[in-house]
């Protein structure tokens, strides 16, 4: 391939000058136009020189003359060379003057665009004029070879982005080795924009599939929650023999009805959370929030779900607690979640709930003595959909639904304390239980400062 061509044997280009006639002529043009203009300005210098010596000295050193002549002639080669190169190309091959500035021009335009359309017009379009070629075309395949053209891949990596078939010539002749060399470079950057644009537009489609799936979410979520309070509260009515008087048995199969559809709406409601926070679409109601208050409604609503296990609740507010500028609604949601918790996986024990404050953060802990987590899985607890099971060959896993929910209880716990400014982590021993604790900044602006002391898990 072109590209490996010239990449893997660089010497190449010093021992293979000329590929077709017309670089033979154009060479032996330049090195006409170079012995020309050497003889010139050699001529110049010589005049210039000894008339300098007659001037300063009085004296005619031919030698010294001839040296300085010679010395100065053979410095000016470089840009002579270049100035002979110049002129034969602007006279006999225009479509090769200037070509490396053609090339710099051309990508230095494709680094300002962003679109597949774009690019492609650039490339068909465009960039044919200022080369002088009759076509540059764009593919995922290789075209059949055309004579005088390249064909040039487009590689980012290990990855193919298509290819470039550049030419022929308006004029007819082929390219270079200097022509060559000089389109690496807009290889190069033609890779770079195409991998780019590939990058964004997976981007978008990413983003667009998370759109539908957030509204996919919330519009089901909204269907169902109608249906489920209408089962809820009819079979509620039934239940309480609001409609009549019903048999023990009967009661209690209703009554599990009811659980079953209020934790199907807990978890509608759960997954339409989380949906909203990936999705962006959550906002905090902050307000003034007297924590107590909270955490007693919080208690109040827990209470029921382990009265059935030998567990003790205890809590410890301290005293002055401050006020909270905080989502009230949210700050419960996250309390609830972590008592919900604690009181799933403690099958008898202790809950302790410990609040007080140091400024600017006030502190919340939840301590169980259930299950535990082992220390390497503590980081997957704050991943959506984990949870922890009990496998007797294996000791404590997660895994997802061994327990009834969705396992994005913490997920957004963390996501509402990080809303607010705050931080949240876990502490945990296999069968000693665990304790969760978050912070919350007294005042909004205090979250910058909030977060720097919080530990890592």
């Amino acid at each position: 391939m072109f590209s490996n061509s010239l990449k893997t044997n660089p010497q190449k280009l010093l021992h293979l000058k000329f590929e077709a006639g017309w670089e033979v002529v154009r060479a032996a043009l330049i090195w006409i136009g170079l012995a020309l203009l050497t003889a010139l300005v050699y001529t110049i210098f010589f005049v210039l020189i000894d008339w300098l010596f007659n001037w300063l000295f009085d004296e005619d050193p031919h030698t010294t003359t001839i040296i300085f002549s010679t010395l100065l002639t053979l410095l000016s080669l470089r840009s002579l060379k270049n100035e002979a190169q110049r002129v034969v190309d602007n006279l006999f091959f225009p479509e090769t003057a200037n070509f490396k500035d053609k090339i710099v021009s051309a990508s230095q335009a494709l680094a300002k665009i962003n679109t597949r359309g774009d690019l492609r017009h650039f490339l068909e379009k465009r960039i044919p004029k200022e080369l002088e070629v009759e076509t540059i075309f764009w593919g995922n395949a290789r075209q059949p070879e055309i004579p005088n053209s390249l064909v040039v891949p487009l590689e980012m990596g290990s990855r193919s982005l298509g290819y470039l078939t550049v030419g022929p010539k308006i004029s007819g002749r082929s390219f270079s080795y200097e022509e060559k060399a000089a389109l690496e470079q807009l290889q190069e950057q033609v890779s770079l924009v195409l991998s780019a644009i590939q990058l964004a537009e997976v981007r978008e489609e990413a983003e667009k599939v998370a759109r539908l799936k957030s509204d996919f979410i919330t519009n089901i979520s909204h269907e169902l929650r109608t249906p489920l309070n209408t089962v809820i509260n009819s079979t509620g009515l039934v239940a309480d023999g609001a409609l009549g008087p019903i048999e023990p048995g009967q009661a209690e199969y209703l009554h599990r009805a009811v659980q079953g559809s209020e934790f199907l709406l807990n978890l509608l409601d759960e997954i339409l959370d989380i949906a909203k926070i990936e999705g962006g679409q959550l906002t905090l109601r902050l307000a003034e929030m007297n924590l107590k208050e909270v955490l007693e409604d919080a208690f109040s609503i827990v209470r029921g779900t382990f009265q059935s296990k030998p567990i003790e609740l205890k809590v410890e507010v301290v005293d002055n607690l401050p006020t909270l500028i905080a989502d009230r609604v949210r700050v419960r949601q996250i309390l609830l979640n972590l008592l919900s918790n604690a009181v799933k996986f403690t099958k008898e024990g202790t809950i302790s709930v410990k609040v007080w404050y140091e400024r600017p953060l006030v502190f919340v802990s939840v301590q169980d003595t259930g299950v535990g987590i082992a220390e390497e899985n503590l980081p997957l607890i704050f991943e959506d959909y984990q949870q922890v099971s009990v496998r007797p060959s294996e000791g404590l896993q997660f895994e997802r639904r061994r327990y009834l929910g969705t396992g994005l209880g913490m997920p957004i716990a963390k996501a509402l304390v990080e809303m607010h400014g705050g931080g949240i982590w876990v502490e945990s021993k296999l069968k000693k239980g665990s304790t969760f604790t978050f912070t919350l900044p007294l005042l909004p602006e205090a979250a910058k400062n909030g977060n720097k002391s919080l530990p890592t898990t």
